[in-house]
């Protein structure tokens, strides 16, 4: 049977030109820096193509050709550093080009109408601090701010056409807009540092948990294979009375039990798939043996059998955990029934069993921590049990069935 070869994406026209328009050199790493740079040069493409129809259509193209094919000339020759791996110099050039340019302006326009020198003095020093925003610290910004606001009052008190009587309003207004660019993006840099801190936190932690599971798996592997061992060679090297036989029985369940328990540790390590569904079916048959006699039944609704789950890998040990509860309070009369059912994209898990139920005087506090009826030391598996449902976006509560004996459990989690 011939492998049928996979099929690549198609490339439309548009994802072509936009990867060789604005796609930074393949030099950057830095995924921030990558946006930065598309951002960057998506903006130059824009004022290159865009400067001169807007000064055609407010009529001032004629009047100073010269400037506006010179600030073309810069902002392209801009966009080409920008497509190299250069591109903060040329984010930091663009930044002090823009705050250049009103006074550029008003020095080379001889018919200084307010509303011009109003739109001078406001649009490019805001669009400088929305630049220098992205490839400046916010304390560079802050000094670029202050120093094109006092720039612009020296040089339009001392230009003689001008004046601070036309050009104050303008000033302050644009100081504003820049400070609150500034305010805006120091905060916004404040939380991607914050978030990119805790990434950096999540990562140690993701290694250090690699290096734990990969200790533990191989460590508390091999002592369950030598105790394993070991128990199998007493079943059949001695003659074990009849009444201890379910000793020995449940001791070799427990480790097999034990075994399934650190190889989803060593899949949570190695952060691959795993079957869910035959985990769960496996635990099922092995609970007689391994809690002294419980009889568990598996009812998986057809829509769970068809759909590829995905559910969270330590949600089998939850059901461990419900298991041997049972188990401890009713013995080898124990029956539990777990049900499976999908509901618009969530798995929804009940858990019933024949024993007593929970004591009311904790009904309300079962799943805080150190809450049990079983003594001292105990009450963390419940606890521990809504951690694991929680850490996986879904809940678990005790329902609430006083016509039905016994305890019940709904669990319902996320799936993918």
């Amino acid at each position: 049977m011939s492998e049928v070869e996979p099929q690549e994406k198609e490339i439309t026209i548009f994802q072509r030109a936009r990867f060789i328009l604005f796609e930074p050199s393949q030099e950057i790493k830095s995924d921030v820096l990558r946006m930065n740079a598309r951002l960057l040069s998506f903006a130059l493409f824009l004022i290159v193509i865009l400067l001169p129809f807007i000064q055609l259509l407010l009529g001032i193209l004629l009047d100073n050709s010269f400037l506006f094919f010179f600030a073309t000339s810069i902002f392209l020759t801009l966009y080409l550093i920008s497509r190299t791996k250069f591109v903060v110099v040329a984010g930091i050039l663009t930044t002090l080009c823009l705050a250049i340019m009103p006074f550029l302006f008003l020095l080379m326009e001889f018919n200084q109408d307010p509303v011009r020198v109003a739109l001078n003095i406001i649009i490019w020093p805001v669009i400088a601090a929305l630049f220098g925003s992205q490839w400046l610290t916010s304390k560079l910004e802050a000094l670029l701010i202050i120093g094109e606001t006092s720039s612009l009052f020296i040089y339009c008190h001392l230009h003689p056409s001008i004046g601070l009587s036309v050009a104050l309003e303008p000033i302050i207004d644009q100081f504003a807009l820049s400070l609150v660019v500034l305010i805006f993006t120091w905060i916004l840099h404040y939380y991607v540092r914050q978030l990119e801190e805790h990434k950096q936190f999540l990562e140690q932690r993701q290694r250090e948990l690699e290096v734990y599971t990969s200790v533990l798996t191989h460590d508390l592997g091999n002592d369950m294979q030598i105790v394993r061992g070991l128990v199998e060679l007493l079943h059949e090297t001695l003659e074990i009375p009849q009444d201890k036989e379910s000793y020995l029985s449940t001791s070799i369940a427990v480790s097999e039990r034990m075994s399934r328990v650190i190889k989803l540790f060593s899949v949570v390590g190695r952060g691959v798939e795993y079957d869910f569904l035959k985990t769960l079916q496996t635990m099922a048959d092995r609970a007689k043996d391994a809690t002294g006699g419980a009889n568990v039944s598996l009812l998986i609704e057809p829509d769970i059998r068809s759909a590829e789950i995905r559910p969270g890998i330590l949600l089998p040990l939850v059901l461990e955990n419900l298991l041997r509860n049972t188990a401890d309070c009713v013995g080898e009369s124990a029956v539990v029934t777990i049900r499976l059912g999908l509901v618009e994209k969530r798995l929804i898990i009940t858990y019933r069993d024949n024993g007593p139920g929970i004591d009311a005087s904790i009904r309300d506090r079962i799943f805080q921590k150190g809450v049990t009826t079983k003594g001292e030391g105990k009450g963390l598996g419940l606890y521990l049990s809504k951690r694991i449902v929680e850490s996986y976006g879904g809940t678990i509560e005790l329902l609430d069935e006083r016509e039905r004996k016994g305890a019940a459990f709904l669990i319902s989690v996320p799936v993918r």
